[in-house]
């Protein structure tokens, strides 16, 4: 085997140092567009974190306010309830503002999981913040809010189980479902008749359980509701401190 000559042997050296040196460049050169490629994916995807944390701030407020109104709703169908149980006050009203006290209520969902469906679909529900906030929207949304649909469901089934025993029982001619009067419709019997049979039909002993069985499914979903509100605003102050320190 020959040995190439001294200076075509130094060409080849300097060619290779030359190639190596490239390389190198070039080696450099993709680590740092990743590294800038990274940072710009992080600080993306940062900025959705806030923009999502703000929206289920405001998603979680709105929440509340819904979840008082179920509160004070609640308070008062209890309240109307009661009297019924407690004594006979209420036969001093007019017939129709007995009905009005033993009507079926139930409330319907008024929250909203908008934004909390985004973050799932954009794969961020586990990268939203420190693992305490990820945990906690995820119970909220998981786990409290599937028992808030539940349990409105529950209600809502018995509620209208009293709705059809108040105003389709065939003992009483019933003037309106909740607040849509049908007064000016014409009745087979006289207000008082219609008083007198309705007070009869609060007073057996099918009327007394469904009153009373009303009341305690209001007490239960009035203190889970109070529960609800309490982990809410729990959930705002934890999202709220997150963001203080993104």
């Amino acid at each position: 085997m020959q040995n190439l000559p001294t200076g075509q042997a130094g060409k080849t050296g300097k060619y290779f140092k030359y190639a190596i040196g490239e390389i190198i460049l070039v080696v450099i050169g993709i680590l740092i567009a990743l590294q800038i490629n990274n940072w710009n994916e992080n600080r993306i995807n940062k900025q959705k974190t806030i923009g999502y944390l703000n929206s289920l701030l405001e998603d979680i407020k709105s929440d509340v306010i819904s979840y008082n109104g179920n509160i004070v709703n609640y308070k008062t169908s209890l309240n109307n309830n009661r009297r019924l149980i407690i004594n006979d006050n209420y036969k001093m009203f007019d017939v129709d503002s007995i009905i009005k006290l033993v009507s079926g209520y139930y409330e319907v969902d008024r929250t909203s999981s908008q934004t909390y469906e985004k973050i799932k679909n954009a794969g961020l529900a586990e990268a939203l913040g420190s693992e305490k906030v990820n945990k906690a929207i995820n119970d909220y949304y998981n786990a409290e809010r599937s028992y808030y649909k539940t349990m409105l469901a529950w209600d809502k089934d018995y509620s209208d189980k009293d709705i059809n025993f108040w105003f389709y029982n065939t003992n009483y001619e019933s003037s309106s479902i909740r607040d849509y009067n049908t007064n000016e419709l014409p009745f087979l019997n006289s207000a008082t008749k219609r008083k007198t049979d309705l007070i009869n039909l609060i007073e057996s002993i099918q009327g007394r359980n469904h009153i009373r069985n009303s009341i305690i499914r209001k007490e239960h979903t009035l203190k889970r509701v109070k529960e609800f509100v309490i982990n809410a605003e729990n959930l705002i102050d934890l999202i709220t401190k997150e963001l203080l320190i993104k």
